[in-house]
């Protein structure tokens, strides 16, 4: 569904990413994993249009989005879920949605917004709530509702589980796993706690100092014990042989 091919990106005259290649396979969970400043979110921020692209393609359906607007990107069915600030905190639960779904006639809106809340019931539960007032992981189930609300076809996660307790940044992964398994979303998605992301995913990226260094299958990084403890803090597990090699420089680029 998405190609990004030699990707060289990043803001202003700083260069974040280096021909950068990525796919992300229909109706999959590409996982994008790696240390801080790695580059993952100029990652989503080149794929939207909010970093400046100095160089290389990218194709959403075989269209390319280089220098195209964000908003006219949400419009041919991307959804971008940022790290940070991804609900309005002084509105309720209810016009939280229906903002999301500002280009949808008034009664569809209404109507996917009660959807929203039969996929994430303790969104129900606080429909009249301000949204500054949820728990960390009820806000990231309203930001994820959010970006539904226009049917997407490919979703971009940053970073969900930032700053929540280990259980409820499960709960989070667990979400975003149903959405793949349940309603068949295509989704591409930044995280930082590694494990469990590589866990649920079915293709990862590991992006070290703008580059790609592994390519793959999810789980099968988690075998990698000189990737997982030099990038990601990970301790592999010690019965498992490494399952991948890492590409060659020409292999790599393709």
């Amino acid at each position: 569904m998405l190609i990004v091919k030699n990707l060289n990106s990043g803001y202003g005259k700083l260069q974040i990413l280096f021909d950068l290649n990525i796919e992300v396979p229909d109706k999959g969970l590409t996982v994008v994993v790696g240390p801080n400043g790695a580059g993952k979110t100029t990652l989503l921020c080149s794929i939207m249009g909010i970093a400046n692209i100095f160089s290389g393609e990218i194709m959403f359906n075989n269209i390319p989005l280089a220098g195209e607007l964000t908003y006219n990107l949400a419009k041919k069915g991307i959804s971008y879920v940022p790290q940070m600030g991804n609900v309005f905190a002084e509105l309720t639960v209810l016009d939280n949605l229906h903002m999301a779904g500002y280009l949808m006639p008034r009664d569809e809106a209404k109507d996917k917004a009660a959807q929203m809340t039969d996929i994430f019931p303790v969104l129900k539960k606080f429909i009249l709530r301000k949204a500054g007032t949820l728990s960390g992981g009820e806000r990231r189930m309203l930001a994820i509702a959010m970006g539904l609300m226009k049917n997407p076809k490919l979703m971009l996660l940053d970073e969900l589980s930032t700053d929540l307790a280990p259980i409820i940044a499960e709960k989070v992964m667990m979400e975003v796993s149903r959405l793949r398994d349940e309603l068949g979303i295509t989704i591409l998605m930044v995280e930082q706690m590694a494990k469990r992301a590589l866990e649920i995913g079915d293709t990862a990226y590991l992006l070290v100092s703008g580059e790609v260094r592994y390519k793959g299958k999810a789980d099968s990084l988690l075998h990698e014990p000189e990737l997982c403890s030099m990038y990601l803090g990970i301790k592999p597990p010690a019965d498992k042989k490494n399952s991948y090699a890492l590409p060659t420089p020409e292999e790599g680029s393709e």
